[in-house]
């Protein structure tokens, strides 16, 4: 081959080299501007979420400095144990000796049992129905 047709196939190998270079750099672009609009759709969704969560609850307040010290603020009383009748307590110990094919049979009568001294419902007095509802409600699956 002479220098010239040598030189000419250079010249075309540099150019198709060069076209698959810009095609490739267009990807490229294409590919970072996909990013760039991900990233922004990620922005948007992660503020909806916060704002979401921000109307629930009230934003926390910085709080403020007062001249004065605080005081100590009395503690609020306790809520008062909620009172049930024994039908509520027949009703929740059927419910739950029930519950799961008859799991918790046993330990509900155990339950009864420890709070009616060895008796039945009837024999438990109505100030303890709470504590016996709380360990009723406590029994979960093993």
């Amino acid at each position: 081959m002479d220098k010239r047709s040598e030189l000419s196939k250079i010249f075309k190998d540099f150019i198709l080299y060069g076209k698959k270079l810009v095609q490739s750099l267009r990807d490229l672009v294409k590919i970072l501007d996909d990013l760039t609009t991900c990233g922004e759709m990620a922005i948007q969704t992660a503020s909806a979420i916060m704002e979401c969560f921000s109307e629930d609850e009230a934003p926390a307040a910085i709080p403020e400095k007062k001249s004065k010290p605080a005081k100590k603020e009395a503690k609020a009383p306790e809520p008062a144990l909620k009172t049930y009748s024994k039908e509520d307590v027949r009703a929740l110990l059927a419910a739950k000796a029930n519950e799961s094919g008859g799991q918790f049979k046993a330990q509900v009568k155990a339950l009864v049992k420890k709070y009616a001294n060895g008796g039945s419902l009837t024999d438990i007095p109505e100030d303890q129905y709470p504590a016996l509802v709380e360990e009723v409600e406590g029994l979960k699956d093993a």
